[in-house]
């Protein structure tokens, strides 16, 4: 449900960026689709990546001496989900620009 929930609010934030886009830019849906996608991808993978802005600006932790975790941990993001649901996202919408402008590319 969690993996889910990750999917559906990605997917759901880049269509509000891609509508964001269309109206700032006064194009077509499709047309911003692909920026939305790869400006995505940016900062997603900003804040994913393994010296990322999210790490770097933390609470340290404390010892392991100090403190005794005795339950598991859950797991409430999955940020390669999240950056895989904007690489498909991306090359959907690639895809769509292919296809509606066909004809303009033979």
């Amino acid at each position: 449900m969690i993996k889910f929930l990750n999917l559906s609010i990605t997917a759901i934030s880049i269509l509000l960026v891609n509508v964001v886009l269309m109206f700032i830019l006064n194009a077509g849906f499709i047309e911003v689709s692909f920026f939305a996608g790869i400006l995505s991808i940016v900062v997603i993978r900003f804040f994913t990546s393994p010296g990322n802005y999210a790490k770097a600006n933390r609470q340290p932790t404390q010892s392991s001496l100090t403190t005794v975790q005795f339950g598991d941990k859950t797991k409430y993001l999955y940020p390669k989900l999240i950056e895989g649901t904007s690489l498909v996202y991306t090359a959907l919408s690639l895809a769509a620009i292919f296809v509606a402008y066909y004809e303009y590319l033979i």
